[in-house]
């Protein structure tokens, strides 16, 4: 299993999305607690939406790539920062548990996927409102671009961009997150 992730795709019309990629340790479900590592001064968690890839696939044409997923989440993922502007180069989304994942939503039982509105929350601030149809770069570009560079496996996992302001986490935070105002995510920080 991937975990393929981009940034730039939500809200400025001038940042370009970059894809990046994450291990599969890096998954980390609703639920469970996330634990802030001490490599690095402050780590920064971003709302995003995640669509689970549902078959195999290699070269998608735009045009068939909506049948290439069938699920959908609200999602954080974590990046470790030195100061405050300055990412940890190249590795700072290597962290085990950096990307948190809520309860799916299957798109055939959402009744519009690409409008559901979903909410992120870090403590009681709200980081995030947003729907799949917000990117700049619709989901079925980034799919067939994605499936271009290697071939799409069931289980991958897509995080559209940053799609809400980051805040820093600190020990004691939680993070919440709802889709059509049903609770998906709920996630505690601790040290």
């Amino acid at each position: 299993m991937k975990v393929i992730g981009f940034t730039g795709n939500y809200g400025k019309e001038d940042s370009v999305p970059q894809a990046y990629l994450m291990a599969d340790s890096s998954i980390l479900y609703t639920g469970r607690t996330f634990f802030v590592p001490d490599f690095a001064r402050r780590f920064v968690a971003t709302p995003s939406i995640v669509v689970r890839m549902s078959r195999l696939g290699k070269c998608v044409a735009p045009k068939f790539a909506h049948r290439y997923w069938d699920a959908f989440a609200a999602a954080f993922t974590i990046r470790a920062c030195d100061s405050d502007d300055e990412r940890l180069t190249g590795l700072d989304r290597a962290i085990d548990g950096a990307a948190i994942v809520g309860d799916w939503i299957l798109v055939q039982d959402a009744r519009d996927a690409m409008h559901t509105p979903i909410e992120a929350r870090v403590g009681d601030k709200v980081v995030a409102q947003c729907c799949l149809d917000d990117m700049r770069f619709p989901l079925e570009e980034m799919i067939a671009a994605v499936s271009t560079r290697c071939s799409i496996k069931m289980g991958d996992l897509l995080f559209t961009g940053d799609a809400g302001e980051g805040c820093v986490l600190s020990p004691g935070e939680h993070m919440t997150a709802s889709i059509g105002g049903q609770p998906v995510l709920n996630m505690k920080v601790r040290l």
